[in-house]
């Protein structure tokens, strides 16, 4: 039996990657951008380079303005983990799709319900069916930290219900 996560993985959206940029035209954008000669701009890329390393292993997370953050952890093994997390505003502008100039492979697959990959699925693999999860409950929405938003009707029986019995004055 097949799963959602496979067929998705087959049909579903995704970006075509293009070549990669190189150290050179990296240069050469940041020289054109910022007036720094295309040369330093490659030494500076070599030493940052040479400093997150450096104070990685000493322990320390480093913050780079317009990027991010990289730190390094460890798993239950032992093992180190380079961690990176990226900055909000680096966020908002790389993942902004009415910007994005790159190809979409598949795009119309952005819209198709669990049902359309099971048949694009079953019709390629009639050996290895999809099998599709229990549908899950939705989710209530929440407004901040540990608070779910629920329809008045809903909270005024969560209010009488936690007050527990009333209690009459005679």
């Amino acid at each position: 039996m097949a799963t959602l996560i496979q067929a998705v993985g087959r049909y579903g959206p995704r970006t075509v990657q293009g070549p990669h940029a190189e150290i050179d035209e990296l240069c050469a954008w940041m020289a054109r951008s910022s007036g720094l000669n295309p040369n330093n701009a490659k030494q500076a890329f070599a030493e940052l380079g040479d400093a997150l390393v450096f104070y990685l292993r000493r322990g320390g997370p480093v913050v780079i303005p317009g990027l991010g953050r990289l730190r390094l952890s460890m798993d239950r093994y032992g093992d180190l983990r380079l961690k990176f997390v990226a900055e909000k505003d680096l966020l908002l502008k790389v993942l902004d799709k009415a910007t994005f100039n790159g190809l979409v492979a598949n795009p119309e697959a952005g819209t198709w319900t669990d049902a359309q990959y099971k048949a694009a699925w079953d019709a390629d693999f009639p050996d290895d069916p999809l099998e599709l999860p229990p549908p899950r409950p939705r989710r209530k929405r929440h407004l901040g930290p540990g608070r779910p938003a629920y329809a008045p009707e809903e909270r005024r029986q969560r209010r009488t219900a936690s007050a527990g019995p009333s209690r009459q004055i005679p």
